[in-house]
């Protein structure tokens, strides 16, 4: 077909393609732990930091998704048992998130999984083509925020 060439050429439907490609098939992987990318990266984040301090709303923030969405995640992660959430002593308004002990296992396991497959991108890509690609994603992603 005609369009081919300009499909091609597009930045915009390369991501498309990408994001078909690797995103549903991470997820597809992710699933024999219960998670899918986001749920993962947040156990992941837990695990990182000292959860005890970690609220919704600056997961919302590092991950730039909205609240609601995190709550969504945050409660699968819940039910599964991994993570407990804690009202905050200062302002009961507020919550943090506690990873829980089986839930520190879980984020191990993902840590490993996220680690092999960055091991994986950067033997095929090199290092420095991967770093380039992140670079040059993080740059398509400002230019569209800032394209009004």
């Amino acid at each position: 077909m005609k369009i081919r060439n300009y499909l091609n050429e597009s930045p915009l439907v390369a991501l498309n393609g990408v994001y078909e490609a690797v995103i549903t098939d991470l997820n597809r992987q992710l699933r024999k732990e219960g998670v899918n990318l986001m749920q993962g990266l947040i156990l992941t984040a837990l695990l990182f930091e000292d959860s005890e301090t970690v609220t919704p709303s600056q997961l919302a923030e590092v991950f730039q998704t909205s609240r609601a969405n995190v709550s969504h995640m945050v409660s699968h992660l819940e039910a599964n048992g991994w993570v407990k959430r804690a009202v905050n002593k200062e302002d009961a308004r507020k919550f943090h998130l506690l990873l829980k002990p089986e839930g520190k296992k879980v984020a191990l396991r993902l840590i490993k999984f996220y680690d092999s497959i960055q091991n994986k991108i950067e033997k095929q890509m090199g290092e420095s083509r991967s770093r380039k690609l992140v670079d040059g994603l993080h740059e398509l992603k400002a230019i569209y925020k800032n394209r009004a």
